[in-house]
């Protein structure tokens, strides 16, 4: 009954049936349709072929475009600029820091381009960073929009700004934050002329030095200029891993970026900080609007102290206000950010006498003893030309009749026109031989100090004036300049170097800031050693008569630098008031001297601007460098 239900069809065969059956067996062995296995095979075929052309495509045609954005969009690779070098005082006060700083850096062609996209990307990035939209747009503006180079959106993120970016970055592609160091300036107004700034490389460092990137920071003056090659350190590299979004997934460090080098300085912070607020207060008192200041070691050139006043804090080109705070102190008539300490042109005044005298010493112009009338206060000279027409040079005072070392300890003018210009029956030097000593101390030229900007002063001679001028030379101007007046100019470098050749018996050192360079690990790379630009000035019996001098004008009641006689150590050295040449009724204040007298180690130059005579103003500055020394080094010379 089974069977009848499941056999519908009468002729359908049993399967054991089939082998006994060749009729049956050709019913089953039906061949393919031939026009279908074609169609099959060509379809296939076709498929293939665009597989390949598609493949042709990508691989070969725009190969190198997919392999480029396929590795901008995984991992992408960037500089990361080196944290620069220590600043160390000779007692190893740290005046630089490398401090933590965070940035958000942008990637210009990954920002969003649409329409739609980049406003909403815009009002995200604006809220967070709190800005106007509009600042926003008017950067993006300014960018090469197919530009993979890192640019600076926002310097220095703070806390709050930092959290809050974390969390929306992933929604905001072409952005990132960057961890890197920026320089902090320990008591920058201390400092800032000697130390300098750093500032954004411009186009024209990135074109001139292959070692910047747009991120870069370059020294913009003082020792981070000077030093910049040593201090700059080698970049490293950090790789940016991205979505195919564009949206920044992680920073990693690539490869560490190693600090550069350390700098010890000569200048010794403490005084550097003493002498810089002594200065202040002399310029409160006499309303003075400019102050410059050295001390040096005398027997190496080393420098102790530069002090150039008004100051600036060279902290102000870290925060965000540099802009406004820059512009104004560029528009300060006081103009702080000129070095007046190693740039000042200066009118020597009677600081130029003890100079003068060591010439006029050597060229046998006059024996030191021989005393010179000075009773009247001061010489007539008439005219070549016509002889009722009389000029008159004066003395600040009579002085009576004074040798060589009493000259010096008054500051009688009249005996220095004398060897200077000649009188009577005296020659005097005449000025090509005052141009030619007082350049061997060194005035006239950069003196060479690692510091960029010195100047080099003038000693002016008969040519000079011809150049510039169109006039001759008269014996008035050899008068003038004997007496450290007239065209003579000179800067607080000069006057303490020169001073510290007369002090250590007649050696000009080329003066220095850095001693020694070092490595991040202290380990010492360089160490620069003193170099002396003459030796050996003038003999040593003249130089002796000379700081003879100076020291009387110390001790003697009527000497110049009296003021100093009851201090603890036994100093030498002379005053000069000298008129501003732009402005005659205004007169600077200078003193340049040294100590001890007996084994000098130090020597110092001090100039006031227009703050009258130097006791109310350079003597006192002086005297409190003195104590110093003195209190520094009480067991060494008790």
């Amino acid at each position: 009954m089974l069977k009848n239900i499941f056999k519908k069809n009468p002729v359908e065969i049993e399967p054991e049936e089939i082998l006994l059956d060749r009729e049956s067996m050709a019913k089953l062995e039906t061949p393919i349709n031939k026009r279908g296995v074609f169609i099959l095979f060509a379809v296939a075929i076709i498929i293939l072929f665009l597989f390949f052309i598609r493949a042709f495509w990508l691989q070969i045609w725009q190969g190198n475009y997919y392999s480029a954005r396929a590795t901008k969009n995984s991992v992408q690779s960037y500089p990361s600029r080196a944290p620069r070098g220590i600043i160390y005082d000779r007692n190893g006060q740290a005046l630089t820091l490398n401090v933590p700083n965070f940035n958000l850096l942008a990637i210009p062609v990954d920002i969003p381009k649409e329409k739609n996209t980049l406003d909403s990307w815009v009002a995200q990035v604006s809220k967070i960073l709190e800005k106007d939209e509009a600042d926003i747009f008017n950067f993006l503006k300014n960018l090469n929009k197919n530009s993979t180079e890192l640019v600076l959106l926002e310097p220095d993120l703070k806390q709050p700004t930092l959290i809050e970016l974390e969390s929306r970055l992933p929604n905001l592609p072409g952005l990132f934050i960057n961890k890197e160091t920026k320089r902090d300036y320990y008591e920058g107004e201390y400092f800032s002329h000697l130390i300098g700034y750093t500032r954004n490389v411009s186009p024209g460092d990135l074109k001139a030095d292959s070692y910047y990137s747009m991120l870069d920071f370059i020294g913009k003056d003082g020792l981070e200029l000077q030093y910049e090659k040593d201090l700059r350190g080698i970049p490293g590299k950090i790789a940016i891993s991205v979505n195919s979004d564009n949206t920044v997934l992680k920073t990693l460090m690539a490869e560490e970026a190693l600090q550069g080098n350390n700098l010890i300085l000569s200048i010794d912070g403490e005084l550097q900080k003493l002498l810089t607020d002594s200065l202040r207060d002399k310029m409160a008192q006499t309303n003075a609007p400019g102050a410059a200041a050295v001390v040096l070691d005398v027997k190496s050139g080393e420098i102790l102290s530069l002090v150039s006043l008004p100051s600036f804090d060279n902290n102000i080109f870290n925060t965000r206000l540099i802009s406004k705070i820059y512009q104004e102190l560029i528009n300060n008539k006081n103009q702080p950010f000129f070095n007046r300490a190693i740039s000042g042109f200066y009118p020597a005044g009677s600081t130029i006498k003890p100079f003068i005298a060591s010439a006029a010493l050597v060229e046998k112009t006059i024996d030191p003893n021989y005393k010179i009338d000075d009773t009247l206060g001061y010489i007539s000279i008439p005219n070549v030309y016509n002889p009722e027409i009389i000029y008159i040079y004066r003395d600040w005072r009579p002085h009576g009749f004074v040798d060589m070392r009493e000259a010096l300890a008054f500051s009688a003018n009249v005996y220095f026109y004398t060897i200077g210009g000649g009188y009577k029956n005296i020659k005097g030097l005449g000025i090509n031989k005052i141009e030619e000593y007082l350049k061997l101390f060194g005035f006239g030229a950069p003196l060479g100090i690692d510091l960029p900007g010195e100047t080099g002063g003038l000693v002016p001679n008969p040519d000079w004036k011809m150049k510039t001028r169109q006039e001759n030379w008269f014996t008035g101007d050899t008068y003038n300049v004997s007496i450290g007046q007239g065209d003579v100019k000179i800067t607080p470098l000069q006057l303490a170097t020169a001073m510290a050749a007369i002090a250590n018996g007649g050696t000009l050192w080329q003066p220095k800031l850095v001693s020694k360079i070092t490595d991040s690990k202290n380990n010492t790379v360089k160490e620069i050693k003193s170099e002396a630009i003459k030796i050996e000035l003038i003999g040593q019996d003249n130089l002796e008569i000379v700081r003879e001098g100076l020291r009387m004008a110390v001790t003697e009641a009527n000497g110049s630098a009296y003021f100093l006689k009851d201090l603890p150590i036994k100093v030498a050295g002379k005053t000069g008031t000298a008129q501003v040449y732009s402005d005659f009724s205004k007169i600077n204040a200078l003193f340049a001297g040294f100590a001890p007298y007996d084994d000098p180690q130090i020597a110092l130059a001090i100039i006031v601007e227009g703050s009258g005579q130097g006791i109310t103003s350079a003597l006192p500055a002086a005297r409190d460098v003195f104590e110093w020394y003195y209190n520094k080094n009480y067991d060494k010379l008790k």
